[in-house]
Formats: structure tokens, C-alpha cells, sequence
């Protein structure tokens, strides 16, 4: 009787007790969740594509030198070979170009002063 009387006042208990409520913001916070998860997603997508592309790359380029050196590899040689003996030869002190690549120089560091200044008045867009 008294196993009775107690399983009678749980059911009545368990049909009492209010139903599980989700909070306000239960929605809001999924949707969190869920653009992280694609965020990270398209974040390693782009890293693995970074990396294939720096490895296609290095074995084009290991390809490239490869053909080259076995088809034009003594031509190649001869050539700089020359280039560096003929620019040996130069008098490069008496020549305009030191003038110029003085030039070219002062202007570069100019550009950058200017640019410089004109950022940080105006703000980048």
C-alpha cells in the first residue's frame, strides 16, 4: 500500500514539473556557435590552399630550372658569365648611373614621407 501511495505521488510529481524551457537567447547563441564553426572551417579551407598553392609553386619554379638547365644550361652559363665580365669592366664611378640611382633614391624616400603625411592626415580608406 505504501509502494503505492509513493509511486502515486511521483507520476503526480513528474506530470507537475514544468516542462524543460529554453532561455531568450537560445537562438542567438546557436546561430553564434554555428558561424564560428564555418568561420573555422573557411579558415583551415584557406590555409590548406595557402599551402597547396606555396608547394605548386616550388615545384613549378624546381621544374622550370630544371628544364632550363637541361636544355639551355651551357648557353645560360656562357651568358652570365659574359654579363658579369662585361659589367666588371665598367667604370662605374665615372659613369652617370651613380648620379640616377642617387636620384631615384631621394625620390623613393620623398614618395614614402609624403605618402606618410598624407595617411596620417587623412586617414586609410
Amino acid at each position: 500500500m505504501e509502494q503505492k501511495q509513493t509511486d502515486k505521488g511521483l507520476r503526480k510529481a513528474m506530470k507537475a514539473s514544468v516542462p524543460p524551457r529554453l532561455s531568450t537567447n537560445f537562438t542567438f547563441r546557436t546561430m553564434l556557435k554555428v558561424e564560428e564553426a564555418i568561420r573555422l572551417r573557411e579558415l583551415k579551407q584557406e590555409k590548406q590552399l595557402f599551402w597547396a598553392t606555396v608547394v605548386a609553386s616550388v615545384f613549378l619554379l624546381v621544374g622550370g630550372g630544371v628544364v632550363i638547365a637541361h636544355f639551355w644550361g651551357e648557353e645560360c652559363i656562357r651568358m652570365f658569365s659574359e654579363v658579369i665580365a662585361s659589367i666588371a669592366r665598367l667604370d662605374l664611378f665615372s659613369s652617370p648611373y651613380w648620379f640616377l640611382s642617387l636620384a631615384v633614391l631621394l625620390l623613393l624616400g620623398l614618395d614614402y614621407w609624403m605618402r606618410r603625411a598624407y595617411f596620417k592626415r587623412h586617414g586609410k580608406e
